[in-house]
């Protein structure tokens, strides 16, 4: 059946239209009296009628259609109203022909008049805008029975024979009146996405389960193992709870998982040449980084969304038809970002089919105060697992803003000041997302002991990862894990000041249990995995022989301070206070620097990190870039992810000569995207 090709998404409410159509009904009578006289015509000369009159506001509202001879109540309309109207009106019949011919078609769907109701194809709602389509796309895989044609349930049929009945007992304006508000202000349904076939090379679908036993390090760790309780001070001894995932080896890379993609684009005015000019480069090239188990779709958005296309298979047919749809893509109005995320998380609810991993990356140059708060508000409805990226572009956006929206979901905010690094950027979080190796992973953390070590407690912890769940207890929860990755939570254990002695028999004592959950992607089976922290405690005037430091606490310690430290410099450079904010930065460096070689060689990616939010925060820096590259380098350290970006003397953004957080998958797929450019420079 032939699907409607000119159709558009609306928000889910549409308070300013329907506003203007009531406005419209309540100052043209004569076109209600019209209507009252026609009962019996059927909804597409019912809207023939209010589209001659102008009944219809204008974001329905189009010229009449050529279907042969011009009808004889439109000639007499013409008569009637504006004989000099004639070849105008005959001019634009002509050229909305093709344009009304689809509108009309989608329109006899809702024909009450009929005696079955023709089912809707689409699962989204229309606006009568030209020049869109929402095909189906390797129907022959569309399901496993073929069924591409059946995207609607019996129910939903069911149910709209009973409305239509139930609307042919009402005078016919007040019937248009109802259709209107019910296909407009109704549930949108987002099921039209594409079956994921599955691998020729493959039996099954779903890989192997994983043996995270082997793949997975899970342990709770301290900066030393031994500690003399002091009689007169309280000491604090910074602590992690870590995970590290082996490298994705090369038999599986031929295995990886398929990604459900949505990609919500800002096309407003402020994107307009350059900007949007290579966001469609890089989408183009993200095509080609995507394979056939992939699903993509793409959102554009202004002050209201629209999905430019369905959620389908990244084959090659799909990958031409996505370039042309890009290709369409142009930049004007202002900046809602709320509504896109919106028919984002009702795409990831209302899918049929589902991949075994789900991402949204945000594209955006604007500003948006509510949208923090409104994306909150719609997470409350959706259950799906997936991550949120975000990518900032130019001095406009609201950084701030942008790392929220990506730690409400554990993603990345990549601050995109030279476009050309865009591609690098999108490279890096999809790497990511193809190498997943686990989902809804949760840590749960108990530090309650029995006496005399009843008070020993955490009393930091450092990011917002961490959830309190009364005194005793921390959480931590993530979406996605990925191989070659580590995650180290740090935190600050309290040992209260002890005037008992200790006995031999209470030195080695269990402080902190810790348990890991996390969920396979592949078979959907759960793994659990416990670590504890145990201390041996000495008396204030014992000797403690050994007691070595751990290398990779306190490296993930200075992690974390200096990150610290950068937020501090970000908020005294907020108020205007730029040499206290350098002063900052160059204090902790040299705390680091006090270590010995084999620990700043560990800590070299927080060094560079220091050292560009010390360039950040001169005053004309700071206001050209640095306030956003602090809000980066304080969001993506303290999630261990993403590109931390870089910038030369000169205020020029430069490929990262780090790796940053990235693991080989990541790598790979950036070193792709480079070798197909010509080489950038790091030194200016």
């Amino acid at each position: 059946m032939h699907m409607n090709q000119n159709t558009k998404n609306l928000k889910h409410t549409q308070p300013k239209v329907f506003n203007n159509q009531r406005s419209h009904i309540n100052i043209n009578n004569n076109a209600i009296q019209n209507f009252e006289a026609k009962q019996q015509q059927s909804i597409k000369e019912l809207l023939l009628n209010q589209m001659e009159t102008k009944h219809l506001p204008k974001h329905f509202r189009s010229e009449p259609l050529n279907m042969g001879e011009i009808p004889q109540k439109n000639q007499q309309f013409i008569q009637n109203n504006n004989n000099q109207q004639l070849p105008q009106l005959i001019h634009n019949i002509k050229k909305k022909n093709n344009q009304l011919a689809s509108q009309l078609q989608s329109i006899e769907q809702f024909d009450i008049s009929s005696q079955t109701p023709q089912p809707l194809h689409l699962n989204i709602v229309p606006s009568f805008k030209p020049n869109q389509h929402f095909g189906l796309f390797n129907i022959n895989q569309h399901d496993q029975n073929h069924n591409h044609l059946k995207l609607i349930s019996n129910n939903s049929s069911s149910k709209r024979n009973q409305n239509n009945q139930n609307l042919n007992n009402l005078p016919s304006i007040f019937q248009n009146q109802k259709i209107f508000e019910e296909k407009y202000n109704s549930k949108i349904i987002f099921d039209d996405d594409e079956y994921i076939a599955p691998i020729k090379t493959q039996n099954n679908r779903k890989l192997p389960s994983q043996d995270f036993s082997q793949i997975i390090q899970f342990e709770v760790k301290s900066l030393y193992n031994m500690s003399k309780l002091q009689k007169t001070k309280d000491q604090y001894l910074p602590g992690i709870v870590s995970i590290q995932t082996k490298e994705m080896e090369t038999q599986q890379h031929a295995k990886r998982i398929g990604v459900d993609l949505i990609c919500l684009i800002d096309r407003s005015s402020s994107m307009r040449d350059q900007k949007i000019d290579m966001v469609k480069k890089t989408l183009i090239i993200l095509l080609d980084l995507l394979e056939s188990q992939d699903r993509l779709q793409l959102i554009i958005f202004n002050e209201e969304a629209e999905r430019l296309t369905p959620l389908i298979c990244a084959t090659e047919k799909n990958k031409r038809y996505f370039k042309k749809m890009i290709a369409k893509i142009y930049a004007e109005g202002g900046t809602l970002i709320s509504s896109a995320t919106n028919l984002a998380f009702q795409q990831l609810n209302q899918r049929r089919y589902k991949n075994n991993v789900n991402s949204i990356f945000l594209l955006s140059d604007g500003q948006d105060e509510e949208a923090v708060m409104d994306i909150q508000n719609q997470l409350r409805t959706i259950e799906e697992i997936f991550t949120i990226h975000t990518f900032g572009f130019g001095n406009d956006h609201d950084a701030e803003m942008m790392t929220q929206i990506c730690n409400l979901k554990n993603g990345s905010f990549y601050f995109v000041q030279e476009i050309s690094l865009l591609d690098e950027f999108f490279a890096d979080a999809l790497g990511g997302l193809i190498s997943v190796i686990a989902e809804q992973i949760e840590i749960s953390i108990l530090c309650k002991n029995d006496k005399p070590f009843q008070d020993i407690e955490i009393s930091k912890t450092y990011g917002q990862m961490w959830q309190h769940s009364g005194k005793y207890l921390k959480k931590i929860q993530l979406q996605q894990l990925s191989f070659g990755s580590r995650k180290d939570f740090v935190f600050e254990l309290k040992l209260p000041k002890f005037s008992k002695k200790i006995e031999d028999n209470q030195r080695y004592v269990k402080i902190i249990e810790a348990q890991l959950k996390l969920k396979d992607p592949n078979t959907g089976e759960n793994f659990t995995k416990s670590a504890n922290l145990y201390l041996t405690f000495f008396n204030s005037d014992e000797q403690i022989n050994q007691n070595e430091e751990d290398i990779e606490v306190l490296t993930q310690f200075y992690r974390v301070k200096g990150t610290e430290a950068i937020e501090q410099a970000r908020k005294a450079c907020e108020n205007n206070n730029f040499e206290l904010a350098r002063n900052i930065i160059d204090h902790f460096l040299i705390q680091i620097q006090k270590n010995n070689k084999q620990v700043t060689s560990k800590c070299g990616q927080i060094i560079q990190d220091l050292e560009q939010a010390k360039q950040a925060s001169q005053q004309y820096q700071y206001h050209q870039y640095g306030l956003k590259q602090m809000y980066q380098l304080v969001s993506n350290n303290y999630q261990q992810t993403g590109i931390n970006s870089q910038f030369s003397m000169h205020g020029k953004q430069v490929q990262s000569l780090e790796p940053s957080y990235s693991n080989q998958m990541q790598q790979n797929l950036v070193s792709i995207v480079k070798s197909k450019k010509y080489p950038q420079s790091c030194q200016y």
